[in-house]
């Protein structure tokens, strides 16, 4: 398998309550767990921020899907490369909302907001998240 790791960050079209934001986690893990995916998702004040992994296929088909979805504005791709191993092996989709980041993750708090200026924060954040404890 090839192994692939996406990042991206996106202004969602409008504010997510907890039921939209439920029927995306629960149709995202049974995508990922169907195709091998793994990987993290935060949203915070109408900003999404994910980090996929898996095979390189999977990786591309599921960013032109996030591409096309009429929910996302402003979707920039941060990062996609080739990794030896995965970071989240266990985690179809492990979900943060605005107060789990502010309890477990402040300094992402102040990075999630979409802006440009920010994206390499952003990225060593994505990056720490699976040493820290879940939630």
């Amino acid at each position: 398998m090839n192994l692939t790791q996406l990042i991206y960050v996106s202004k969602a079209t409008q504010l997510m309550g907890m039921l939209s934001l439920t029927q995306i986690l629960d149709s995202s893990v049974r995508w990922n767990e169907a195709h091998e995916l793994t990987g993290v998702l935060f949203y915070d004040n109408g900003h999404f921020c994910q980090l996929l992994e898996g095979d390189k296929y999977e990786i591309l088909s599921v960013w032109e899907r996030i591409s096309s979805d009429p929910r996302h504005q402003i979707l920039r791709r941060l990062e996609l490369s080739s990794i030896e191993k995965r970071s989240y092996p266990d985690w179809k989709l492990r979900f943060y909302g605005a107060e789990q980041i502010a309890k477990h993750f402040k300094e992402m708090a102040k990075v999630l907001d979409g802006m440009p200026n920010h994206d390499n924060d952003l990225l060593r954040l994505m990056k720490t998240v699976s040493s820290n404890e879940p939630i």
